[in-house]
C-alpha cells in the first residue's frame, strides 16, 4: 500500500467529523511484562489505517475547523542513545513518505501544542478520541488520560467518540486490503500444509503450535493471534491456549490459527485427525460442521442479519445431532453450538463490527461453525475467511483443504 491509501482514509474520516473538531489517535506503547521488560508492541489499529506506520509513541491530528482540514504527526525526536540500545527512530522524511503528511512535530511537544490548540480563538468545540472498550482495557489509557485531562482543563469542550466513524470506513474493504487478507491465508495455507504433513500422535500441542509459527516466520509473517491447537477432550475449550498436552492416537486436533501481512489478519480453523484417519464417527460429527460451513455461505449476501444467518445453522446443527442421536429437543443444540457464526476480520482479528451486524458490501467475515461434544471428547470447528460482495460470497481461504478425503489423502 502506498501513501495515497492512507491520505484517502484521512480525508474520509474528516469528511464524517462535525466541523470545528479535532481527532486524536496514539498509535500506543508497549506495556510493561515485568521490572524492565515489556510486551512486544503491537500498533493501534486506527492510528495504522491512517498513517500506515508501525512505530510506538506517536501522535496523530486531523483538524477540521470552518470547513479547513489541517493535519500533523508527532513523533518521537532523534535520541542516539536510544538508538544505541534499542534502534534506529523513524525520521520525519520517512514518516512524510509512509503517511503522506506533511507536518511532522516532535512528540513532546503535542501537550502544549494541544493546549494551545484548545485555547486559541478557532478552537474546537469537540474533540474525538477512539473510545472502544475504554473502560476495561490499560492499553486505551492514553485516551482515557486525554479525555480526563479535557474534561479538567476545557469543560466547554466536547468528548466525541470516533468509534462509530472508524466502524464505517474500516468495515467496508477496500481492494488492498483485501489482497493483503489474502496473502496473509496464503502464509497461513503454506504453514498448515506442514503442519498436517508432520502431525502425528505422541507429539504435543505445543510442538504443532511451534511447527506453525515457524513457518510464519520463515514467511516474515507472525500469527495474528495466539494459536490454538487443541487435542482430544480440549477441542471443546473454544479459546484453549495451553497447549500442553500429548496427542493421542485416535484423536483429533482443532487448529485455530492465523497469519499477518502488513497488520491485516487472516484466521482459519481446520481440525485433523492424529494419525491421518478420520473414524467413522468423527467424520459423521466432521460431514454435519462442513455442511454447516456450506449452509452459512449461501444465507450470507450484502444486507444479511448475523443473528438470522446464526439461527440457520443452529437448525442444522439440530437436523445433524438428532440424526447422530446427540439430542432430541432442538433447544439442547446450544450445548454442543455455543458460540456465533462468525465475525468481522481485517486489521483486528475481531474487527470493528457494525452495531446492527447488518452484513455489508465489502466486508469480510470469518465462516466458523463447530460442534463440541463434551461426552465424546470431540470438538469441530472449521473456519474460513470470506468477502462479501454485491455479487455474493467470496471464500478468499477457499484453497486450504477441509474434505475428509482431501484431508487423508494429504496427510497419507
Amino acid at each position: 500500500m502506498n501513501s495515497n491509501f492512507y491520505i484517502n482514509n484521512r480525508v474520509r474520516f474528516a469528511e464524517r467529523m462535525e466541523d470545528y473538531s479535532t481527532a486524536v489517535f496514539f498509535s500506543g506503547k508497549a506495556p510493561r511484562e515485568s521490572a524492565d521488560q515489556e510486551y512486544e508492541f503491537s500498533v493501534d489499529r486506527n492510528f495504522f489505517y491512517l498513517t500506515g506506520i508501525d512505530r510506538e509513541d506517536m501522535v496523530l491530528i486531523i483538524n477540521k475547523i470552518a470547513g479547513k482540514v489541517t493535519e500533523a504527526l508527532y513523533i518521537p525526536p532523534v535520541d542516539e542513545y536510544f538508538e544505541k540500545w534499542f534502534g534506529i527512530l523513524m525520521r520525519k522524511e520517512e514518516a512524510q513518505e509512509l503517511s503522506g503528511i506533511k507536518t511532522i512535530e516532535e512528540r513532546d511537544s503535542f501537550m502544549a501544542q494541544f493546549a494551545k490548540k484548545l485555547s486559541s480563538s478557532d478552537r474546537p468545540d469537540n474533540v474525538y478520541i477512539f473510545s472502544y472498550i475504554v473502560d476495561k482495557d490499560e492499553s486505551y489509557d492514553s485516551y482515557r488520560s486525554l479525555a480526563n485531562w479535557i474534561r479538567n482543563q476545557y469543560p466547554a469542550v466536547n468528548i466525541k467518540s470516533s468509534l462509530d466513524i472508524m466502524i464505517e470506513l474500516r468495515s467496508s474493504k477496500h481492494e488492498e486490503e483485501v489482497n493483503e487478507i489474502k496473502t496473509a491465508i496464503g502464509y497461513t495455507k503454506e504453514a498448515l500444509e506442514f503442519v498436517m504433513k508432520n502431525l502425528k500422535p505422541g507429539k504435543f500441542e505445543y510442538q504443532v503450535k511451534a511447527d506453525f509459527e515457524y513457518q510464519l516466520m520463515l514467511r516474515g509473517s507472525k500469527p495474528s493471534f495466539k494459536t490454538i491447537g487443541a487435542s482430544g477432550a480440549k477441542a471443546v475449550i473454544l479459546h484453549y491456549i495451553e497447549l500442553k498436552q500429548k496427542i493421542e492416537d485416535g484423536s483429533l486436533i482443532l487448529l485455530d490459527l492465523g497469519a499477518l501481512s502488513n497488520n491485516y489478519a487472516s484466521d482459519i480453523t481446520r481440525t485433523y485427525p492424529a494419525n491421518g484417519k478420520f473414524t467413522q464417527r468423527q467424520k459423521d460429527i466432521y460431514n454435519i460442521v462442513l455442511e454447516a460451513q456450506d449452509v452459512t455461505m449461501d444465507a450470507m449476501h450484502v444486507g444479511a442479519s448475523e443473528v438470522e444467518v446464526n439461527d440457520k445453522v443452529k437448525a442444522h446443527f439440530a437436523k445433524g445431532l438428532r440424526s447422530l442421536n446427540i439430542i432430541k429437543d432442538d433447544a439442547d443444540v446450544e450445548k454442543y453450538y455455543y458460540h456465533g457464526i462468525g465475525h468481522p476480520l481485517g486489521l483486528d482479528v475481531h474487527d470493528l463490527r457494525r452495531r446492527d451486524k447488518i452484513m455489508q458490501e465489502n466486508n469480510v467475515y470469518t465462516v466458523e461453525p463447530g460442534l463440541y461434544i463434551k461426552e465424546e471428547g470431540i470438538g469441530i470447528r472449521i473456519e474460513d475467511d470470506v468477502w462479501v460482495t454485491k455479487g455474493g460470497i467470496i471464500n478468499l481461504s477457499k484453497d486450504i483443504i477441509k474434505t475428509v478425503n482431501d484431508i487423508e489423502n494429504f496427510m497419507k
